[in-house]
């Protein structure tokens, strides 16, 4: 079986055009977890991004955005947080790691058969309140061990807290430069 691969990053690619992937985005319940999952119906293997939503937004309001990302060649998996208190977030890092691990022995029972994900290509994404939560799990603040490793991460337009005085727990998103200690690329939304 074929290995999709997306555009490399020095091609010259158009982002905002769809890629060559007719997709399809799907709303599953895995372990009480609802997830909403986009991937292609063209055999082969592929990398796999986890998305992290925003505070009080659905997943299923990013399926366009998530339908748009696996046409040019990505499994992508957006599970559903249910934290209503914006400040703690520690059960929400948590909940994204479990999902994180069942990726290793869930994610290829909810896709086609001839749709393999390669978790060895594993990146991870989060938009808004999703976007602190993604750089919370990449730096272990989930109290639990996670079995696969995030090859990149991107914070779109990241939120701590509601304000500059009610941060979120864990306080990681600082404003201070060079303050995370990853081993991988990261990404931030534009600086204010």
């Amino acid at each position: 079986m074929a290995e999709a691969r997306p555009a490399s990053a020095t091609a010259t690619v158009d982002v905002f055009k769809r890629g060559n992937y007719t997709t399809k985005a799907i709303r599953s319940n895995v372990r009480s977890k609802d997830i909403v999952y986009c991937n292609t119906e063209n055999e082969g293997t592929y990398p796999v991004l986890l998305f992290l939503h925003g505070y009080n937004i659905c997943p299923c309001c990013y399926n366009h955005l998530l339908e748009h990302i696996s046409s040019h060649g990505y499994i992508v998996v957006a599970p559903r947080f249910l934290g209503v208190c914006s400040m703690y977030c520690r059960p929400d890092i948590k909940s994204a790691a479990e999902v994180t691990n069942w990726l290793s022995s869930g994610l290829q029972r909810v896709l086609l058969e001839n749709v393999v994900p390669n978790l060895s290509r594993l990146a991870l994404a989060g938009h808004s309140r999703g976007g602190y939560l993604a750089f919370a799990l990449a730096l272990g603040n989930a109290n639990i061990t996670m079995n696969l490793k995030f090859l990149a991460l991107i914070g779109i337009d990241p939120v701590a807290g509601a304000n500059k005085c009610m941060k979120s727990v864990p306080k990681i998103l600082t404003g201070v430069p060079n303050s995370f200690n990853l081993d991988m690329p990261a990404g931030l939304g534009a600086s204010r």
